[in-house]
């Protein structure tokens, strides 16, 4: 009797500590376990990636997409404050979702982050981002208790670009429907499931040694950005670099 209350026990302190809400981190890299219950915590919502690879060129391929913290009125990153973590900073600064089985056709990286405008920092078809796509990047906001679909990318390494050689390239496509299936087993986030409301040319501070832009096809541009008030001063430096780096 005493084993039986004992394992019981044991379950239940197991699917407590499942179901409770993921803490906020500054640097989000670890995609959520789709098949144990996931729950957002106050604040907190979630990009949703998919990757995808339907033909024999992406077929086997990993794939990296990377978000930054963005400041739509300023069109630059939210740099993370250094001593960010020992002065108990939750807020997410930046997110690098990877894909999962290179074997699967489409699979999907859940980043639980917390509220507010991300734009598209960088993506490769490795495990790594090594670009940065500061020349003009699509960005969106993600709200507290939402699961925000970002879209699907299909990696491409050293495909053949007709008219241009051989480049790496990570296609975007989008399927919602095939995005809610991949929550099917976590009811409340798909019931807070939505498109991302992307807007293209959102430019920033570039920080890597390739610049590029990437643009969603179809997708709005941002509308150009305020003039700069009379006898405002040049902005400070960033007190550390969004990127691969930690600084704290």
């Amino acid at each position: 009797m005493k084993r039986l209350i004992a394992g019981a026990a044991a379950a239940f302190a197991i699917t407590a500590c499942l179901a409770t809400p993921a803490a906020a981190q500054l640097r989000v890299e670890r995609r959520a376990d789709l098949a144990q219950p996931v729950t957002l915590g106050p604040g907190q919502g979630a990009i949703l990636v998919g990757f995808t690879r339907p033909d024999p060129m992406s077929a086997n391929r990993h794939g990296a997409v990377a978000f930054a913290r963005y400041d739509v009125e300023a069109r630059d990153l939210v740099p993370q404050p250094r001593g960010a973590r020992r002065a108990g900073n939750t807020t997410t600064y930046w997110v690098l979702a990877k894909s999962g089985d290179r074997t699967l056709a489409r699979d999907h990286s859940l980043m639980i982050v917390t509220e507010g405008d991300y734009v598209m920092f960088g993506a490769a078809p490795l495990r790594v981002v090594d670009s940065t796509f500061c020349l003009g990047a699509p960005t969106f906001h993600v709200g507290a208790g939402e699961v925000v679909y970002f879209g699907d990318v299909t990696p491409y390494l050293n495909a053949r670009m007709e008219g241009s050689g051989r480049a790496n390239a990570m296609a975007y496509s989008s399927d919602l429907d095939a995005a809610r299936a991949a929550l099917s087993a976590q009811p409340e986030l798909a019931s807070a499931l939505r498109a991302a409301d992307l807007r293209n040319q959102a430019t920033f501070a570039c920080v890597a040694q390739t610049m590029l832009s990437y643009a969603v096809p179809g997708a709005p541009d941002l509308p150009p950005a305020p003039p700069a008030a009379p006898g405002s001063s040049a902005p400070a430096e960033p007190a550390a670099t969004p990127g691969p780096a930690t600084n704290d």
